[in-house]
């Protein structure tokens, strides 16, 4: 417990929380807090509401109230920040585009309109940016290219299978 209470007085989780929803629109988080131990050694499950969310710590808190709300906030950032890897990586509401199926037949390269790259690249970097602002962004150039590109290939690909499928074609 000793490094839990390390870090989370090294990190305002609590005002990195309050700022990712004002960047968003959202209203500010509501905590609400239980205490559960005896006033000498107080236990807190905390509440956390946010946006049309809602987190709970899953186990009480030991120590003060302001430090069991910044274990929550971590603990919502935490959530957050795992749905965003979720969301990169292709699973949007339960369906990922890793998953789908890539068998385009192909005999060589496969030729892709340069205004249907640049579109998908555009809503990737979007995605990417959106989903993590440049100031907050743990992942380094390197990383983010990477993903950029992993995000913007999948779009492609699906497109491309989509329209084959609905037999469409791009001129």
């Amino acid at each position: 417990m000793a490094d839990s209470a390390t870090d989370a007085a090294a990190e305002n989780y609590k005002g990195l929380l309050i700022q990712y929803c004002q960047e968003r629109g959202l209203s500010q988080p509501i905590y609400t807090e239980t205490q559960l131990g005896p006033a000498d050694a107080p236990q807190w499950r905390v509440k956390v509401s946010y946006g049309d969310q809602v987190h709970e710590t899953p186990e009480p808190v030991s120590g003060s109230k302001r430090f069991a709300h910044q274990i929550a906030s971590q603990q919502v950032l935490t959530q957050i920040n795992s749905r965003r890897e979720n969301f990169l990586s292709g699973d949007i509401v339960g369906t990922s585009l890793a998953s789908a199926p890539t068998d385009i037949p192909v005999a060589g390269p496969i030729e892709v309109p340069m205004p249907l790259v640049s579109s998908a690249l555009t809503i990737a970097n979007e995605r990417l940016t959106t989903s993590q602002p440049s100031r907050y962004r743990t992942l380094s150039d390197t990383e983010f290219s990477e993903k950029l590109s992993e995000l913007t290939l999948k779009i492609i690909r699906t497109l491309l299978e989509r329209s084959e499928k609905e037999q469409i074609t791009f001129r």
